[in-house]
């Protein structure tokens, strides 16, 4: 069992830098990751680079952009 398995990680700036980092760290560790950027698809991009590694992670976004729950819930599609 991973150390945040279970638990959720609230993180802003996942575009890149410090909150990317954390973002993919928390990931590892087992959390579910909800964060988000100004730079919309770059914070996308983290969801992707974490959903690549089998981690979970949504990245509410603008309306429309997608980056939400599976299924096209609240904040639309995501991983």
């Amino acid at each position: 069992m991973k150390r945040l398995e279970g638990k959720v990680a609230l993180i802003s700036g996942t575009a890149r830098g410090q909150g990317r980092a954390a973002a993919l760290r928390f990931a590892a560790e087992g959390a579910l990751v909800v964060g988000g950027d100004l730079p919309h698809e770059e914070a996308a991009e983290t969801r992707r680079l974490i959903a690549r590694e089998g981690g979970m992670a949504l990245s509410p976004g603008p309306p429309g952009a997608g980056g939400g729950p599976p299924g096209g819930g609240p904040g639309g599609g995501g991983v």
